[in-house]
């Protein structure tokens, strides 16, 4: 007598343990792990025995989608299949299963796939990490500008800047509390703030991340509000200095020209020496007239000199 129809049989033990262990393997997707270019990684699979580590093999698929083999451990230790291929000198195993890659390289990122055997058991443990190398994060910079600055407080506007060509995003955080802040614009990238006297001392601080790693730059709105207000005070004292230096200036050079003139013009000819005679008595017939020793210099002999004698004296 046959068995009633729509009654299943149930499925042997060891046929379901292989199922489940094939869905296992299926459904398991590779661990995630991020490098930045020119650092090192660690490639470090979780054991899920204690037993004694007899080999493990490390593979690599790239882009070109072809698995290769690049790192053993066996008996012999740490062992290179092919030394010459595109990892040469930058694969190192620091124990009998992590694999440590140096000198990240671009086409470094795709698929690690390692399998190790144990001593004690015949089971093959396999691991995957999907590695993805990206460029460094380069330190945001931080742009600045007061709206406006009185004794109630000031308005300011941050700009957090990256390189165009940067695959990171930005986002603005209050003394290390992170969340969304009052006044951001949404790109990550502009805060707009109202700071009232009481918050002056806080900080506000740029973060800058990609998978591989993070970088920030921070700024003081007590400070900012300072320096910005000074720059302002600053710039009325320089406009209004250089409105009193302008005709200061002029007028000098108009005085210096005068006085150069003045230095420049021909001298006053010396008033001439006027002769002054005593007054004397009749001269004696016997008294012979006094005789100067130097002649004096009188106008009336200047001007004699510059004519020629009129009349001969007599013999």
């Amino acid at each position: 007598m046959g068995e009633p129809h729509g009654r299943r049989r149930p499925l042997h033990p060891r046929l379901l343990a292989l199922l489940l262990i094939a869905a296992g393997s299926a459904g398991a997707q590779p661990q995630p792990v991020s490098g930045i270019l020119g650092g090192s990684v660690l490639l470090s699979p979780v054991l899920s025995h204690s037993f004694e580590v007899k080999t493990a093999e490390w593979y690599f698929m790239g882009g070109t989608r072809k698995k290769i083999q690049v790192a053993e451990f066996g008996p012999k230790g740490f062992e290179r299949p092919n030394p010459h291929d595109r990892f040469q000198q930058r694969l190192e195993m620091p124990n009998a299963t992590a694999l440590r890659i140096g000198g990240l390289e671009p086409g470094d990122s795709g698929v690690y796939e390692v399998l190790i055997k144990y001593n004690s058991t015949t089971e093959v443990e396999d691991q995957d990490f999907n590695l993805s190398v990206y460029d460094p994060v380069p330190t945001p910079l931080i742009q600045t500008q007061l709206l406006s600055h009185s004794p109630q407080g000031c308005n300011v506007t941050l700009r957090c800047l990256l390189p165009p060509t940067t695959l990171a995003w930005t986002s603005w955080h209050l003394d290390n509390i992170s969340g969304t802040l009052q006044g951001h614009s949404g790109d990550g990238q502009t805060l707009f703030l109202a700071i009232p006297p009481d918050a002056l001392n806080d900080t506000y601080t740029c973060v800058a991340r990609s998978p591989a790693e993070e970088q920030s730059s921070s700024v003081s709105l007590s400070a900012l509000c300072q320096i910005e207000g000074g720059r302002q005070r600053w710039a009325i004292c320089l406009g209004v200095l250089a409105a009193i230096a302008g005709p200061l200036s002029i007028l000098c050079c108009l005085r210096r020209r005068r006085r150069k003139a003045d230095e420049g013009a021909p001298g006053v000819a010396e008033e001439p020496q006027y002769a002054q005679v005593p007054r004397r008595g009749p001269a004696k017939e016997d008294e012979a007239p006094p005789q100067p020793s130097d002649p004096l210099r009188t106008i009336y002999s200047e001007v004699g000199a510059g004519k020629h004698s009129l009349a001969q004296p007599q013999a």
